[in-house]
C-alpha cells in the first residue's frame, strides 16, 4: 500500500500502547519490514553552499538498501547499494563504480551499517541499554545504549512511542552525530518522521531529508546493475 504524508490526529495503536516504552519504540522500528520510499527531498549544507536532490530509497529485510540520487530535474547521479557485506556506488555522470566493505561507514563517517535505520527515525538497541529505570517527565525521557562501541542518548516522546533526537556520545574519532526528527505522520499503526536532519560536526555538514512517499510493506526485491565499462575504484 502506498502512503502520502498526510498531518492530522496522532493516535497510537492499543498494541503499542500495550508495551513497555523501550519496547513499543522498538515495536514502531520501519527496518523490521522491507520498505519502498518513492520520494525523498535532500538538502545538503556544508562549507561550499548547498545543494539539493531527489532520492528514492529501497529497503529489503534485513539488510539490503539501493539508494537512488538525481538532480531536481530528474537526472540521475549516482546509485548506492548498501548490504552486510559491502557497498558499491554507481557514479553514472562520471562513468565510475566505487566499492568498500560495509565497514566504511563506521571508519569514514562513525556510525556502522546496524545504526543505519536512525535515518529513518528507528531505534538500535545494543545489548547494554539503560531501559530498566527510565521514566517519563513532561511526556519526554532519555534511553542511553552502546551499540558497537558507540554511546548513542535517544530522546524519546512518550506519547508518539518515537525517537525525537539522538546524540552519539563519546566518539574519540569525530565530533558526535545529531540526528533530529519532525512532522511525524501515521504508517498504518505506526509513527513515521516526515523530516529528518543530521548533523556531522566533523564534516561541518548538515543534511535534511523530506520523505513524502512511502510503500509500507514493500514486496520487491532490492538488486544492484553496475554500469558496463565502468572504472572500478576502491573506497579506503
Amino acid at each position: 500500500m502506498t502512503r502520502n504524508i498526510e498531518k492530522g490526529a496522532l493516535e497510537n495503536s492499543n498494541k503499542v500502547l500495550s508495551l513497555s516504552i523501550a519496547e513499543s519504540v522498538k515495536f514502531q522500528n520501519l527496518t523490521d519490514t522491507s520498505f519502498f520510499i518513492q520520494k525523498a527531498e535532500i538538502e545538503v549544507i556544508n562549507k561550499d553552499g548547498k545543494e539539493k536532490f531527489i532520492g528514492t530509497i529501497k529497503y529489503e529485510k534485513p539488510d539490503k538498501y539501493l539508494i537512488s540520487i538525481k538532480s531536481r530535474t530528474g537526472i540521475e547521479g549516482a546509485r548506492i547499494f548498501i548490504s552486510k557485506d559491502s557497498i558499491l556506488i554507481n557514479d553514472r555522470i562520471n562513468k565510475k563504480i566505487y566499492f568498500a566493505n560495509s565497514f566504511y561507514l563506521k571508519r569514514k563517517y562513525g556510525l556502522p551499517l546496524s545504526c543505519f535505520p536512525l535515518i529513518f527515525g528507528d531505534i538500535v538497541l545494543g545489548k547494554n541499554c539503560d531501559t530498566g529505570q527510565i521514566r517519563c517527565s513532561e511526556d519526554k525521557m532519555n534511553i542511553d545504549c552502546l551499540v558497537n562501541g558507540l554511546r548513542l542518548r535517544y530522546d524519546i516522546d512518550c506519547k508518539k512511542r518515537k525517537v525525537i533526537l539522538v546524540n552519539q556520545m563519546d566518539n574519540f574519532v569525530q565530533d558526535g552525530i545529531k540526528i533530529r526528527y519532525e512532522s511525524f505522520f501515521k504508517l498504518g499503526n505506526m509513527f513515521f518522521p516526515g523530516i529528518v536532519e543530521l548533523e556531522d560536526n566533523q564534516y561541518n555538514t548538515t543534511i535534511k531529508i523530506k520523505f513524502s512517499k512511502i510503500e509500507f510493506p514493500w514486496n520487491g526485491n532490492v538488486k544492484f546493475v553496475p554500469g558496463k565499462g565502468y572504472e572500478l575504484i576502491e573506497l579506503v
